[in-house]
């Protein structure tokens, strides 16, 4: 769907909820790494100057998550200039997007809708391993397991556990995950005081962001919307109107990104005719054993003269292009995309694999009658 007909969706929302209406989405397409991050921040300034004449403002927002400062500086500034702020869930807000609809008023999920726990993911690299994710909360898990399940209780055996675990993840990797977990705890209940504002919900709030934190034994547990009122988080009531209206907009987005299916680049260079014909391999040479050595010679004769014409043809190239991340409204919109190049490359083993060049990577303006067209589409 074109931005005309999702600015359409986004208008229909705006008339029935008599407010402006600005939408954040971050590709949640399966081989997509987009993420909420702060190079948003500059789009939403944008869209917020062009609002001119209302004090409040409805967030819609479609995110797996990303960087928790991010999401506090977006709130930070919308709060700065709007009395109330109010935030559209249609499908998924996880992680920081979740911190981020912390920060609203109100948060109107439709009931297809999760939020997410608040506990951040660290990743760090290893050269004998790669890279690895974990959590704080993992680190606290394991000391339970050795206390409650193992038993293990005499500090000469748990020094030398805790050596071995550090063996395995490096202390000051250890360090940071406290501090980010602290840091999420932090930024939850600071976004709940902007509007838990009375004495008594002070309190409230810093369980409610600990809860988020540190109650979940996943980072990907949904949070439903019968489960977010359990954790006394501001969630509208049913309105069967209104939920309509934000899931047609959130199919037009899904449709734009193509959130349904997957991207891997191999697929995307298959799609392509020259790319397919590229695949083409030359059958593996297999002679009897007895085979005379002439006719052996002449077979990789014929072999490399193959390999030498193919060297002296020009590679196939492939276009791609993704839309990582959106921010638009009825009035401006921004895409953040990558486009670039796919080139298949012959191993020495007979194997292939997929490079890729990005061309062209960042925000852009959108215009009104833009509708993605690229070949192959992505």
């Amino acid at each position: 769907m074109n931005l005309s007909e999702r600015r359409k969706a986004y208008k229909a929302i705006e008339e029935y909820r008599e407010r402006p209406l600005i939408v954040y989405v971050t590709s949640t397409r399966q081989g997509v790494d987009a993420q909420l991050s702060g190079d948003a921040v500059r789009e939403f300034i944008d869209q917020i100057d062009a609002i001119k004449a209302s004090s409040e403002v409805d967030v819609m927002i479609h995110s797996t998550g990303g960087d928790a400062l991010a999401a506090w500086k977006l709130m930070s500034i919308l709060r700065e200039r709007f009395d109330k702020v109010y935030v559209l869930v249609p499908h998924t807000a996880f992680s920081a997007a979740t911190l981020f609809a912390l920060g609203a008023d109100e948060v109107v999920m439709h009931p297809y809708a999760s939020l997410g726990p608040i506990d951040p993911q660290i990743t760090i690299f290893q050269p004998n391993t790669g890279y690895r994710q974990f959590a704080y909360e993992d680190v606290g898990a394991f000391l339970r397991f050795l206390d409650n399940d193992v038993k293990i209780s005499e500090q000469v055996h748990i020094s030398a556990i805790i050596k071995n675990l550090f063996s395995a993840v490096d202390p000051v990797h250890v360090g940071g995950a406290k501090r980010a977990s602290e840091l999420s705890s932090a930024v939850g209940e600071r976004m709940l005081l902007l509007h838990m504002t009375d004495a008594e919900d002070k309190p409230k709030a810093k369980e409610i962001a600990e809860n988020l934190n540190k109650s979940f034994f996943a980072h990907g547990d949904a949070v439903s919307r019968s489960r977010a009122l359990e954790l006394d988080l501001r969630i509208a009531g049913r309105n069967p109107k209104l939920e309509k209206l934000i899931w047609d907009a959130y199919l037009g987005i899904e449709d734009y990104l193509e959130l349904r299916e997957p991207f891997y680049f191999t697929q995307e260079f298959l799609k392509h005719p020259e790319g397919a014909q590229a695949f083409r391999s030359i059958p593996p040479l297999q002679l009897p054993a007895n085979t005379p050595a002439d006719v052996v010679q002449n077979a990789w004769q014929n072999i490399l003269q193959i390999a030498i014409s193919n060297l002296s043809t020009q590679p196939v190239e492939v276009d791609f292009e993704i839309v990582d991340s959106l921010v638009e409204s009825v009035q401006i919109a921004s895409e953040f995309k990558t486009t670039g190049k796919l080139r298949m490359v012959w191993n020495q083993d007979g194997s292939t694999e997929i490079v890729s060049t990005v061309l062209d990577r960042g925000w852009k303006k959108m215009e009104n009658s833009l509708s993605k067209t690229s070949t192959p589409q992505s």
